[in-house]
């Protein structure tokens, strides 16, 4: 298997693999959103050796807002998908390690994800609320917010509110 780039002969398949992935539209719905109104991203593919794509992975832009008016830039990690068919052979963690390992590369302070806490936390995510943090889209489960800190351990522990790409919160 082979990580790369997305490139635009890529976007069909993407779609497919996340409304395989989720069993319906709206994350795939949310990607086209996001290529289309988020020119800075990353986007990464796995591929199989016969050029088969069985999984994506899309980071996009982020932003900690602090109660006290300061705030910081970084990434959000959504969706990632795999063809069900591939799911549990480690294509998932190789492709957040492959991202995480170019944010690093980036020199980026942070990577939010809102997920299962127990398959993010082998990736070095934490909860964020031990760092007050919130996000609007945690509803019930505070432990599905979580951040990492990709080769950064100066990060501040205060109150704020994290916030996705804008495309996030359109209807």
């Amino acid at each position: 298997m082979q990580i790369r780039f997305e490139n635009s002969s890529d976007q069909t398949e993407i779609r497919t693999i996340n409304e395989a992935a989720f069993g319906q539209p709206a994350e795939a719905d949310l990607v086209d959103r996001l290529r289309a109104g988020c020119p800075e991203q990353l986007s990464l593919v796995a591929i199989r050796e016969d050029q088969q794509l069985i999984g994506h992975i899309l980071f996009t832009p982020a932003v900690i807002d602090y109660t006290d008016g300061s705030h910081i830039k970084g990434w959000g990690l959504a969706p990632l998908a795999v063809l069900p068919e591939f799911q549990k052979q480690r294509v998932g963690s190789q492709l957040v390690q492959a991202g995480l390992q170019e944010l690093e590369n980036r020199n980026q302070p942070f990577v939010i994800v809102l997920g299962h806490p127990e398959y993010y936390l082998h990736f070095g995510f934490e909860p964020a609320w031990q760092y007050g943090l919130t996000c609007d889209f945690t509803g019930e489960n505070r432990d599905a917010f979580m951040i990492h800190f990709p080769g950064n351990d100066c990060f501040q522990k205060k109150p704020g509110r994290a916030l996705y790409h804008p495309v996030f919160y359109l209807p």
